[in-house]
């Protein structure tokens, strides 16, 4: 099934199964009329992918607006930092200093924890639509500006290093995220609706 439109944006899904709480099966996501995911696995939790959904779909109407000449890649750090995400220039510690002792190695990773807190905001910058870990454990961050007309999604899987924008016609996006939700296959009780 469709939600959307393929050479737009688009939500590609079947359910496979259910149970009382939880509906599996296969997702992928089109973009501009290719499919975005690698591989489409057959166990996606559909109701939690949906519920995520939800939870953005009423900003879907109040885009922050970016000028015509904006760079990606910088309004895509700013969005990760203001949602509470690491990107790719932010510092990468070494697993064994998260147990070390070493008072200036704590004190280190305390300042850095204290930085990314003093950088999210309320509503943060951008967006975002989230689709639960079976996605973002995969590295994906989807945020959703408005530049004149148009939506802008600007998407990574790698922190921001690499950023692709896609342009659509306004409320395409909201469209597809609206479909997705209110699919006779995905039971209201179990998407959130």
């Amino acid at each position: 099934m469709l939600a959307g439109k393929p050479d737009y944006f688009a939500f590609w899904y079947d359910v496979a199964e259910s149970t009382d709480s939880f509906c599996y099966g296969p997702f992928n996501i089109f973009l501009e009329g290719r499919l975005l995911l690698s591989a489409s696995e057959s166990n996606f939790t559909l109701n939690i992918i949906a519920s995520d959904l939800r939870r953005c779909y009423d900003s879907l109407d109040t885009l922050d607006e970016l000028p015509p000449d904006f760079d990606p890649y910088i309004v895509f750090e700013r969005a990760l930092h203001t949602n509470g995400y690491h990107s790719f220039s932010d510092p990468v510690f070494p697993s064994s200093w998260f147990s070390e002792t070493d008072e200036k190695i704590s004190a280190l990773i305390d300042l850095f924890i204290e930085i990314e807190e003093s950088r999210r905001t309320n509503p943060p910058y951008g967006v975002e639509l989230p689709m639960y870990t079976e996605i973002s454990d995969k590295g994906w961050r989807f945020f959703l500006f408005a530049c004149e007309k148009n939506d802008i999604l600007l998407c990574s899987r790698d922190l921001g290093k690499t950023v692709l924008r896609h342009e659509f016609p306004q409320g395409e996006v909201k469209r597809a995220v609206e479909q997705f939700l209110t699919v006779e296959h995905l039971p209201a009780a179990l998407s959130g609706i």
